[in-house]
């Protein structure tokens, strides 16, 4: 059960084939979509229009009531729980599940579950404050500036104030730290907050008050994982980028070697291993953790974790396109972009993409192509780890399908 609080207040390529392919019809096209979509954990969602001026949200098959206005939904880590924000004349609700719950606030705010916990955690605005809501808890922010972060167990939350020209960090409504600029990434497992604070120009990493490195020049990305176990940042001494690797199986936090540029800095989803972009002395490369993969001369403007994390993949194109999987390098040819948003089966040959008529699986050791129906649009491809298929959303006159290739 969620923990909830009431707040008192295309073009087909040659050599394509349709077989294998299905589709499966999710709305019939009698309340027109407005929006849609398909969650990380497989759970597809779609705003729909049953009557001019109203809204109604069907997540997974589940239809709520129409509303004057519905915000797009916010699923749970697991799949399991779901959670939106509803207005109808002119007064918020809460959707969860199938409770409505009505919040005494004048605007709505955050929507988040805890990474690794059935529990909820909601901000709203009220009378020029947000209104946070942890468990039972329930705390007061003035001018927050960037996001919450919560504990992997849903007991903590932080976030950052703005008071002048002082950011202060504040964990469960109590004051912890106060630089000229915080930047929060979220939790240690321990129930420490993992964030890099400036002073007189020089940032640091800290977990809770201890300093875990620094002082750096700039700071570019510092991410943690769902479970507080692992943390990477990139920081810069000018100049000079690295990556810095932060985890309880070293007793302090490894560097990577020193580059002239690093972006797409990704985390692995479990283990203390990362995957970047570099490059140096204008040759390109793929960092996993410690090992560096040239690339050559044309960059990939990003890359990706398999979601059992066995992989790290992206596209990339000089003369011709090819795919970079765990460093090695496979030519696609001329029909491909780096821009492409692409779903990997881990330990396949295949790799999925869509068109804005079909869902695609191309094969990676040959030219053979395995593509969904024709359709008026088709969103992002995804792949669903728990069916072990390739899935997308598609629109053919108004009709939403979800479409699957294996």
């Amino acid at each position: 059960m969620v923990k909830v609080v009431v707040l008192m207040v295309s073009v087909v390529l040659a050599g394509a084939r349709a077989q294998y392919c299905t589709d499966e019809l999710l709305l019939d096209g009698s309340e027109p979509v407005e929006r849609a979509a398909i969650d990380t954990t497989g759970v597809w969602w779609a705003i729909t229009v049953p009557f001019a001026g109203q809204q109604r949200l069907i997540v997974g098959g589940m239809r709520t009531a129409s509303y004057d206005q519905i915000l797009p939904p916010v699923i749970s880590p697991d799949g399991r729980h779901w959670t939106a924000w509803a207005k109808r004349s002119g007064a918020w609700y809460l959707l969860v599940d199938t409770m409505m719950v009505p919040i005494v606030c004048t605007a709505p705010g955050v929507l988040a579950f805890a990474p690794v916990a059935p529990i909820l955690v909601l901000s709203c605005y009220d009378a020029g404050a947000e209104l946070i809501a942890i468990g039972s808890a329930q705390y007061s922010a003035i001018r927050r500036v960037g996001p919450l972060a919560i504990s992997p167990d849903g007991t903590q939350v932080a976030w950052v104030e703005q008071v002048e020209r002082i950011h202060r960090l504040v964990v469960n409504g109590k004051e912890l730290a106060t630089a000229e600029e915080i930047r929060l990434a979220g939790f240690w497992h321990d129930g420490q907050p993992l964030y890099a604070a400036r002073s007189g120009g020089q940032w640091r990493i800290r977990r809770g008050t201890e300093d875990l490195g620094g002082p750096y020049f700039a700071l570019g990305s510092l991410l943690v994982n769902r479970f507080g176990t692992c943390a990477v940042a990139h920081v810069i001494q000018e100049p000079w980028h690295s990556v810095l690797l932060i985890s309880d199986d070293y007793s302090q936090p490894l560097a990577s070697q020193l580059y002239e540029n690093i972006w797409s800095l990704v985390l692995h989803p479990y283990l203390p291993q990362y995957g970047a972009l570099a490059m140096r002395q204008n040759t390109y490369y793929v960092l996993h953790t410690g090992t560096e993969y040239g690339i050559g001369r044309f960059p990939l403007e990003a890359i990706s974790f398999t979601a059992d994390g066995s992989e790290l993949y992206g596209i990339g194109c000089d003369v011709d396109c090819f795919l970079v999987l765990n460093g090695q390098r496979f030519p696609l040819g001329q029909d491909l972009s780096t821009k492409l948003v692409i779903a990997r089966r881990p330990s396949s040959q295949t790799f999925a993409y869509s068109t804005p008529t079909n869902l695609f699986v191309r094969r990676v050791d040959k030219a053979t192509f395995t593509y969904s129906r024709m359709c008026d649009a088709v969103l992002p491809a995804f792949y669903n780890r728990q069916r072990n298929r390739y899935e997308a959303l598609g629109i053919v006159q108004g009709r939403l399908y979800l479409l699957t290739c294996p």
